[in-house]
């Protein structure tokens, strides 16, 4: 199978995965071993994955803990809420792929310029990694996507022996945005909150 190829086959069998995931069982991704060292949900901030919403400033705190922990994932904000919140993503990949970053993102470009020869683009697809871009939660009262977010990139950053997740660091890189709308979030988390009891 040819490289390009084996890399389409593996963003379609991650984007397939990532749907199918839920299992009826507390399990993520049954059979899974995380490494120790990563932080989960619980230990950063008090609570298990799906069992409370998690407030926009405490999925900022996870992820940032998440992000600390591993040679995998970098994270990095660009701007601010309406109503000042920080909006942050996590750049997920092999460490040769977060070590060339620069690279990547200048051969994405010159293929979207759409100047060079067949040949070179080409060339250009084989050696690029697939990037895929993941957004969670735009609408504020849409409390699962964001904790899937979280729960998804601890799976990349901690699983280990999964031979699924080390082809996607090692052909991808996956950017992750857990919270489009946090000043919405806020707001919902807020009222939920309030009313719950």
């Amino acid at each position: 199978m040819k490289e390009g190829t084996m890399k389409r086959t593996i963003l379609v069998l991650f984007l397939l995965t990532s749907i199918t995931l839920v299992a009826q069982s507390k399990e993520f991704y049954p059979g899974a071993q995380y490494d120790p060292s990563s932080p989960t949900l619980e230990a950063v901030i008090g609570h298990d994955w799906g069992a409370e919403i998690t407030s926009p400033a405490d999925i900022e705190r996870y992820i940032l803990a998440l992000a600390e922990k591993s040679s995998v994932i970098q994270a990095s904000s660009f701007g601010t809420s309406w109503e000042g919140r920080k909006l942050s993503y996590l750049t997920i990949s092999s460490e040769q792929n977060l070590g060339r970053l620069e690279q990547i993102q200048e051969g994405i470009q010159q293929l979207a310029r759409g100047e060079l020869s067949s040949g070179e683009v080409d060339r250009l697809i084989e050696q690029l990694p697939c990037v895929v871009l993941l957004a969670y939660g735009i609408h504020g009262n849409e409390i699962s996507s964001p904790e899937a977010a979280m729960l998804t990139a601890y799976h990349l950053a901690a699983a280990q022996a999964d031979e699924l997740r080390d082809a996607i660091l090692k052909n991808c890189v996956v950017i992750i945005d857990p919270l489009q709308n946090p000043d919405g979030r806020n707001r919902f988390v807020s009222y939920f909150e309030q009313t719950r009891g």
